[in-house]
Parts: C-alpha cells; sequence; structure tokens
C-alpha cells in the first residue's frame, strides 16, 4: 500500500482524477480486508462521498492512496463494533443474532477465507499494512497479549484450512 501519488481533490476535476486512479486498489485493499465484496463496496463509496464532503470545505489537504486506505481501514473498525453492540443487545433482548455465514461470501485469495471478521482485520492489520502488534491492539481496542493470541489462532485457522484444501484438491 505505497503512498504514491496525491491528488487535490478540492475541485471537481481533481476528485474525479484520484478516483479514477485509486478506486480498484482501494476497493481490492477493502475486499482483502472485509472478505465481502457488499460490505467493502459499502465502506468505499462512504470514504469517497467523505472525502468529496470534506474537500468542498477544504478541510483536505491532497490525498493519496494510503490515506484513503486508512480511512476505509478505520471506517470498517468502527463498523465492527457497531455490529458487536448490536449482537450483544439482541443477546440482551434474547434475539437470535444474525448469521455470519453471509460476511465470507467472496474468495479473497485463500488464507484470509473462513476468519472470523476480528481474526481478517487483526491479519490485514498486521501482516498486509505491517503494523506493529501495539498499533493492532490499539486499532483493535484490545491489549497486545490479546492480540498477539488472536493473530496466532488466525494463524493456526488459515494453516489448518491450507492443508484441508490441499488434501481435498490432491
Amino acid at each position: 500500500m505505497a503512498e504514491g501519488s496525491r491528488w487535490d481533490v478540492g475541485d471537481h476535476d481533481g476528485f474525479l482524477a484520484c478516483y479514477d486512479a485509486t478506486r480498484h486498489e482501494v476497493f481490492r485493499y477493502a475486499v482483502r480486508l472485509t472478505g465481502d465484496r457488499q460490505l467493502a463496496e459499502d465502506l468505499v463509496h462512504d470514504i469517497y462521498v467523505e472525502t468529496l464532503r470534506r474537500a468542498r470545505t477544504g478541510a483536505l489537504e491532497p490525498i493519496g492512496v494510503g490515506w484513503l486506505c486508512r480511512a476505509v481501514r478505520h471506517r470498517h473498525l468502527d463498523w465492527l463494533r457497531g455490529a458487536e453492540r448490536e449482537r450483544r443487545r439482541l443477546r440482551l433482548v434474547g434475539t437470535d443474532t444474525p448469521s455470519d455465514a453471509d460476511e465470507s461470501d467472496v474468495a479473497t485469495g485463500g488464507l484470509l477465507d473462513g476468519l472470523s471478521a476480528r481474526e481478517r482485520v487483526a491479519v490485514v492489520l498486521r501482516h498486509i499494512d505491517g503494523l506493529p502488534v501495539r498499533e493492532v491492539a490499539d486499532q483493535l481496542g484490545t491489549t497486545v497479549r490479546a492480540t498477539e493470541s488472536l493473530l496466532a489462532r488466525a494463524r493456526s485457522k488459515a494453516r489448518r484450512q491450507h492443508e484441508e484444501r490441499e488434501v481435498r484438491d490432491a
């Protein structure tokens, strides 16, 4: 996720140039992060709308792919926290929670498939974004020890899934 080029999105042409040049890379990142094509589309849409809104008020410096991907990451973490609050609320009132089965209906190349949303975010932040474990913990709102445990479980689960696929495909 190299920062690369930056765009002044303060005018219509600048925003369109930024959108045209960054949308595919930002969308791929969002799919990899969420494992859900529809959620990724929603996040990316929200980020570009917010970018345009902020640019029109003059509250935005020139931006690049890195800035947009960080914005997607933060919006997704907010979404995860909201979804968790909703699950807790539903449990408190005795209602069944929505199924997580449709959250990973898009293949992301293998190893991230089958991980929970929280595991997926931790793995992407640590191994794709290259954040240190402490920063991943801060992003997830957990301790370093809990994050290390989450990452270890995610690696173990991914390893098992990979081995099962190899056996099945052999």
